[in-house]
């Protein structure tokens, strides 16, 4: 018998905003989940990334030695036939949409994949399937511009759907922690993995009925934690369709996460003495926020936190590899690039 993955309710605070009850999931690291997963990353040094579909790549990624931004390159593999595809009927089946059944349903939904699909998603250890709910690109977080310090971070919530729209082969963007920055990407931006159907297509055309019926399945998102952006896994032309009718797709997201020892030291300390102050002041203004009080101090003095982090794999044969991969992929496709971003992209700015 194949080792089942452990299910619980998530009780986490993940200080973002979510659309449902959620689940954490403990995949056993054994059996067939010794595999590397589907969709997975391979890493080399300095911030060469390679983000694999099965055993091939589904783009090659760059990032800024000054952590100022990142440059990606598409590459051969294709999003299709990795996961099963969700029939009309199993789209209606799960009643009141938007509800916590509804929600539970499409959950359970997603770990019966998880567990029969081979490869799986996911690999060996800790992970979280939660409702998300979009924010606006104007609330969204920029980018801290340093490498990520210790073992983990809060997921940011995802922003600016109609970029899945957008599937460049080559793009260079700019980081900055700085809302005014015009030109600058937020932290929690939605990366489609494959290029948008036609608006006539039949499966968009037939996905639009069922964002009028009310009856569209979830968009899953994955977090790519290094980069603080979300990957579209399934339901690209589920989220085309309910942007095309002026409405937002409802979103699962799925991440790994670690679980971290909050040390009890002075820094530590200060932090829980100072919510306990605030919580009293904010309770004299408004004494009807107790629940969101309590909940933030319940946050404030937990002994352990989880954190989102995104497992990656040695990228065999390092850099070299990497730059000739990137190089001959580059010369056979025909891909057209600024040539001064193809030198960033090689050698590092």
């Amino acid at each position: 018998m194949k080792p089942r993955i452990a299910v619980t309710a998530d009780d986490t605070d993940w200080r973002m905003p979510v659309g449902g009850p959620g689940l954490l999931l403990k995949v056993p690291s054994w059996g067939h989940w010794r595999r590397r997963p589907l969709l997975h990353v391979e890493a080399t040094r300095p911030y060469l990334l390679r983000v694999m579909l099965g055993s091939q790549p589904l783009f090659w990624m760059r990032v800024d030695d000054w952590w100022n931004g990142c440059a990606w390159l598409r590459g051969p593999a294709k999003l299709t036939g990795g996961l099963a595809p969700i029939s009309a009927e199993e789209s209606r089946r799960p009643p009141d949409p938007g509800s916590p059944g509804w929600w539970a349903a499409w959950n359970r939904w997603w770990v019966h994949q998880f567990e029969t699909s081979e490869p799986s998603l996911l690999h060996a250890g800790n992970w979280c399937l939660r409702p998300l709910q979009a924010v606006p690109v104007s609330r969204a977080q920029g980018y801290s511009t340093v490498p990520i310090i210790g073992t983990g971070l809060f997921p940011e919530p995802p922003c600016g759907l109609d970029a899945a729209l957008r599937f460049q082969p080559f793009q260079a963007e700019e980081w900055s922690w700085a809302k005014t920055r015009a030109r600058s990407y937020r932290s929690g931006g939605v990366m489609p993995l494959r290029a948008p159907s036609a608006e006539d297509d039949g499966r968009i055309k037939a996905w639009r009925k069922h964002v009028r019926d009310g009856t569209l399945p979830p968009v899953l998102l994955m977090y790519f934690a290094l980069v603080e952006r979300w990957l579209v896994v399934d339901g690209h032309d589920r989220l085309h369709a309910a942007l095309l009718e002026g409405r937002e797709p409802p979103l699962l997201g799925l991440w790994s996460f670690t679980e971290v020892p909050v040390e009890e030291n002075l820094s530590t300390l200060f932090r829980q003495d100072g919510a306990m102050k605030a919580a009293e002041l904010r309770l004299r203004a408004k004494p009807g926020d107790v629940d969101a009080v309590n909940r933030g101090l319940l946050r404030d003095h937990e002994p352990v936190q989880r954190l989102a982090v995104t497992r990656a794999f040695p990228l065999r044969g390092g850099a070299a590899a990497w730059t000739a991969e990137v190089t001959a992929w580059r010369k056979g496709s025909g891909v057209e690039v600024n040539p001064d971003d193809w030198r960033t992209f090689l050698i590092g700015g």
